[in-house]
């Protein structure tokens, strides 16, 4: 008697210690500081499987900085798009840095992307994933003080197989440099 009571609770233990685990992944966004920048240090691979720029795809940043540069106090648009046959997931996190800061204020100018790490960064929601090959979102940043000098946007976009888990995604890193006028 005493060995078969003993029999379903290991069963059942057994069960949840070997249940298939679907995703690491963030479906609402990153967990913040996964831009691939120097200050961040780290990227999409932190959750999702795979090698960094691998894969067929693209990742590029564009703004309306004009070629001779942002003035402090002045707001751009940026927009981030990641192009990649047959994907139908997408995923990002970007950041702006001036040397060793954080810099400038992001702003949210629609309803598919939020702020992340400490409002330093802007992800994306889950109304924000979905595409057909191409994805694309926008932000507005303004230049302040400590973004004197040059301004780096860092961004790193996951490309998602929409398997239910988090092997096979590519993950592509970007990055833009502008200078101050």
């Amino acid at each position: 008697m005493k060995k078969s009571l003993l029999f379903i609770p290991i069963c059942i233990g057994l069960s949840i210690f070997f249940y298939p685990t679907t995703s690491d992944s963030n479906p609402d966004g990153s967990p913040g500081e996964k831009t691939n920048s120097p200050m961040d240090g780290q990227n999409c691979t932190g959750c999702h499987s795979g090698t960094i720029n691998s894969g067929i795809g693209t990742a590029t940043i564009t703004t309306n900085i004009p070629a001779s540069g942002y003035s402090i106090g002045s707001t751009y648009t940026v927009t981030l798009t990641g192009v990649k046959a047959s994907c139908t997931k997408f995923g990002f996190e970007l950041t702006a840095e001036s040397g060793n800061n954080k810099t400038g204020g992001l702003m949210i100018t629609d309803n598919t992307t939020k702020l992340a790490n400490s409002n330093n960064a802007v992800t994306h929601k889950s109304s924000g994933t979905s595409g057909n090959s191409t994805k694309s979102w926008s932000m507005d940043w303004t230049a302040t003080a400590n973004s004197s000098v040059s301004t780096t946007f860092y961004a790193a976009l996951i490309f998602a197989n929409n398997n239910g888990n988090n092997s096979g995604d590519n993950v592509f890193t970007t990055s833009l440099s502008v200078n101050e006028e």
